[in-house]
């Protein structure tokens, strides 16, 4: 490729679109495509989306949906034990005094709490017990995500141009990690542009001129030719988003941090982008110190974050095929520190929301008794890989085994 502009182009960056190296040059920044339509011998038959939102550092999920009226919750936690300005969801359980949106999303069915959500021995430490739930392996011997799994079966044999997924951050999470190219890593529209290393701002001139010498271009190299091919098709895929997204008009008010990223998430399905899977993530629940108002306020903003999300699809007719999955690597200590906080702990609750999920409360009971903890924390009842199972089979209608590499019976998640 000897014309200056492409060479120039090998210094590109399309905004964490999966880097691919041509031969011994520079790396050539193009993405992931997967198929959004039926393909032969691939079992797809629907359009659904997947939004995963990871709550980072271990919510305290006793804090978060309260066993009210339990004593051994109230006689472990003296001091951060929760009584006042409850949102009661049955007789036994009541969500935290911030997540008033997520009780509104209860009553009007969308909401599905799966409480005791965990795994056998579980690890307390962020990294390893992470990694676990991103890749569905308590093992820690798979270095792929489960996710990264279900999009590597999505592309198998097929051609469409659609990106199979997006996350929304700096750093790729282990869940979307494939067999393939990487998943985008974006924070806005502008990482879907064409910036020269020795510039500011999107290059439209460079843009059109790429299109054209790689659309003219021959190449003795088939691997060379593919990857102008998939480097052109970044191009006009990148133009594309920018294009449809900027035009788009939120129907709700979107609280900030996740608020934001759901915003882009929204604004991206509306743009039908052929996308299955959208990935973000909130930090700061790692609440070792004075946790009652950090906690509560974390919470104001995700459930708010994801009502609003929801108003805005609903308005443009897209919320039927959004299901939205929360889940946090572990829940907290049953019993509270010294410092008005807790530490890391084992099993806490998933939650599932959509116009299509069959809304209530879901999983074993909790028992807190101090003679019936898993070494001072909450007991799992529910295997996690069971609530992906639902997702993978009921939602996004494919076999969960093929996926999770073993057997987990799905939960009935959906209406």
């Amino acid at each position: 490729m000897a014309n200056q502009s492409r060479r120039e182009f090998m210094k590109v960056g399309l905004g964490g679109l999966g880097m691919l190296s041509l031969g011994g040059a520079t790396p050539l920044f193009v993405p992931k495509f997967a198929h959004a339509d039926q393909a032969a011998g691939t079992a797809i038959a629907n359009d659904n989306v997947l939004v995963v939102v990871q709550l980072s550092g271990g919510n305290d999920g006793l804090n978060t949906v309260i066993p009210v009226g339990n004593d051994d919750y109230k006689k472990s936690r003296p001091k951060i034990a929760l009584s006042d300005g409850l949102h009661k969801v049955s007789d036994e359980f009541a969500l935290n005094p911030g997540m008033g949106a997520f009780k509104a999303m209860y009553d009007e069915g969308m909401l599905a709490i799966v409480n005791g959500c965990g795994y056998p021995q579980q690890n307390r430490s962020h990294f390893e017990s992470m990694a676990i739930w991103q890749s569905a392996d308590p093992s820690l011997n798979d270095t792929k995500g489960w996710l990264g799994h279900y999009l590597d079966h999505l592309s198998r044999g097929t051609q469409s141009e659609a990106l199979s997924a997006v996350n929304i951050g700096d750093e790729l999470p282990q869940a979307l990690v494939t067999e393939g190219a990487p998943i985008p890593s974006i924070n806005n529209l502008n990482d879907f542009s064409i910036v020269l290393d020795n510039r500011t701002g999107f290059d439209k001139d460079l843009e059109r001129q790429l299109i054209e010498e790689f659309a003219q271009s021959e190449y003795d190299n088939p691997r060379a030719a593919f990857f102008a091919k998939q480097a052109n098709n970044a191009i006009v895929s990148a133009d594309e988003i920018r294009r449809v997204a900027s035009a788009y008009e939120a129907d709700a008010d979107y609280p900030g941090n996740l608020g934001n990223r759901l915003k882009l998430i929204a604004r991206l399905i509306a743009g039908n982008f052929g996308t299955r899977v959208f990935y973000c993530q909130i930090g700061g629940f790692d609440t070792h110190a004075n946790q009652i108002q950090q906690h509560e306020n974390l919470l104001r903003n995700v459930t708010e974050s994801i009502r609003a999300f929801y108003k805005d699809l609903g308005a443009k007719q897209l919320d039927s095929k959004v299901t939205t999955m929360v889940f946090s690597e572990f829940g907290r200590r049953v019993r509270q520190n010294d410092s008005q906080g807790t530490d890391h702990g084992a099993a806490g609750p998933m939650f599932v929301v959509g116009p299509k999920i069959k809304a209530g409360l879901h999983g074993g009971s909790l028992s807190l008794a101090k003679d019936d903890l898993d070494n001072g924390d909450v007991k799992f009842t529910t295997d996690f890989r069971r609530v992906y199972a639902s997702m993978l089979r009921d939602w996004l209608n494919v076999d969960p085994a093929e996926v999770l590499q073993g057997d987990h019976e799905a939960l009935k998640l959906f209406s």
